[in-house]
């Protein structure tokens, strides 16, 4: 049988069902074939280097391949046991492997090709390195919070919306380096904001950011933000919980918009307003009030739908 048959068979066999086995047949393939004759093989998406590279690979990456034999999803196990899912593709031109998708931050190592998976694990570690604290603080934040959006945060997602009462979210985001960024109120409480513009002087680098969201809103535990929330006093300040299926737009009346992914926020500045809306609905339906003409700078200002108390909302976040 000769090699392109073999080939064609190997693939078109429904008993192979890991790559493991896959290898190893391909690899018994391949050492049949004259180094002379390689070149007849005519395939850019497997060849003798790639097949020795997946038998060869680091211990802590698991491997499968994607629609296609140039695409690999690869799993990686930081020194912490976090998985870490990477989507790789092979380079026609180089047959260098590049990152397509990770879910992390933009950083250099996904602008890099790599020379084999090995490389590139080396590599991706230690960009994890260099952004432990950054993990760090959104693990803890994720473990100790009710995040409302993103509704299934990652570590791509370099912020978080916290749940504060029905009617304010805590935004805050967290730089490369584990520190937080843009701290402010969505919604409109007086108490939240005062002990927010009070404490947020007082903030500790010291401290991770959950521990100093307790000290800002002067807490010790759910309780103090929720009674109605059946938990124990040992749990601290935010647990996570599934409130966001409760938030719906008042003026669309759903949760989640397929083209436009983000929850109802409560924007309306009257305290008595209990309404949520998407950004993107309320600032349509205020340009429709002001007859459809866009405005000028990207902010349009009219009246909340549902009280009438004087609402401003941006095109953008």
């Amino acid at each position: 049988m000769n090699t392109t048959l073999s080939l064609h068979h190997l693939f078109q066999n429904n008993e192979i069902d890991n790559l493991k086995q896959l290898i190893e047949d391909l690899d018994k393939i391949f050492d049949n074939i004259p180094v002379t004759s390689s070149d007849l093989i005519k395939t850019t998406l497997l060849d003798i280097e790639t097949i020795k590279q997946l038998k060869n690979k680091p211990n802590n990456v698991h491997v499968v391949f994607g629609k296609s034999l140039r695409t690999l999803h690869c799993t990686i196990i930081d020194d912490n046991a976090r998985e870490h899912k990477l989507c790789v593709e092979k380079q026609p031109s180089t047959k260098k492997l590049k990152v397509v998708s990770v879910n992390l931050p933009f950083t250099s190592f996904q602008e890099q090709e790599y020379n084999n998976i090995e490389d590139l694990t080396n590599e991706f570690l230690l960009t994890i390195n260099n952004l432990s604290s950054y993990l760090y603080e959104l693990e803890t934040i994720d473990h100790n919070c009710i995040v409302v959006e993103p509704k299934n945060p990652t570590f791509k997602d370099d912020f978080r919306n916290l749940y504060l009462d029905d009617r304010t979210w805590l935004h805050i985001e967290v730089t490369p380096d584990g520190s937080a960024s843009n701290v402010h109120l969505i919604g409109q409480s007086n108490k939240w904001q005062d002990k927010l513009q009070k404490g947020i002087l007082k903030w500790d680098h010291d401290k991770n950011i959950v521990e100093n969201i307790l000290i800002i809103f002067d807490l010790n535990n759910l309780i103090d933000i929720k009674s109605t929330k059946d938990l124990s006093a040992e749990n601290t300040a935010f647990l996570e919980d599934d409130c966001s299926e409760n938030i719906t737009c008042s003026i669309c009346f759903c949760t989640e918009l397929p083209d436009n992914p983000g929850l109802p926020q409560p924007l309306c500045n009257n305290p008595s307003c209990d309404v949520n809306y998407h950004k993107s609905c309320l600032f349509q339906w205020l340009i429709a009030c002001e007859g459809g003409r866009p405005p000028a700078f990207g902010v349009i200002n009219g009246s909340c739908p549902t009280c009438l108390h004087p609402i401003t909302c941006s095109e953008n976040e």
